[in-house]
């Protein structure tokens, strides 16, 4: 009995953080693909949003999907992907807040 709790209670975890990691990495795609107005026109404000929302994406997946459905995969590959992902997505939302705020001013 434990145990189809656990798998039910992972099931619906991956498929509620799989539609959250689709949902962020289309909004990623569009803002980096499509042509906008306004503020988002400007080139490094789409890129950098776009790609706070793709690793965003990643990292949501990583740390409530791939962890939980493979919890014991190797801990060096995991670390960097993770690290990689946490990085990118720093730099990229501080581009972002470096853009807007010279933007508005």
């Amino acid at each position: 009995m434990f145990l189809q709790r656990r798998w039910l209670s992972l099931g619906v975890l991956a498929c509620v953080a799989g539609l959250w990691c689709v949902a962020l990495g289309v909004l990623g795609l569009w803002l980096i693909a499509a042509e906008h107005r306004g503020l988002l026109s400007n080139p490094l404000v789409s890129l950098s949003a776009g790609l706070v929302c793709l690793c965003g994406a990643q990292l949501v997946f990583l740390e409530c999907v791939a962890e939980r459905l493979f919890p014991h995969a190797h801990r060096g590959p995991r670390m960097v992907i993770r690290g990689l992902n946490a990085l990118t997505l720093g730099g990229s939302a501080c581009v972002l807040m470096l853009v807007l705020l010279f933007i508005s001013v």
